[in-house]
């Protein structure tokens, strides 16, 4: 997603049998640098129960700005 001068880092998700060797680090940390020169902002979003992404991203430099509750409807 696109907001002006904004970019969205999305779909970051890791393996579970190769979580812990800072993998995801390394690709958000290479993301963030390519839209820092493209005069970009980074945002992102993740499940409010996802700690282990949560604490990722505070490490990163993210802060939570705002929750968003979302309903699914099925059939």
């Amino acid at each position: 997603m696109l907001v002006p001068g904004m970019a969205e880092v999305s779909g970051v998700a890791t393996w579970a049998d190769c979580r812990g060797r800072g993998l995801a680090r390394a690709l958000i940390g290479h993301v963030m640098r390519a839209m820092a020169q493209r005069g970009e902002t980074p945002f992102l979003h993740s499940y409010a129960d996802n700690e282990g992404a949560i604490a990722l991203y505070e490490s990163l430099g993210f802060r939570e700005r705002r929750q968003v509750h979302v309903l699914v409807i099925a059939r």
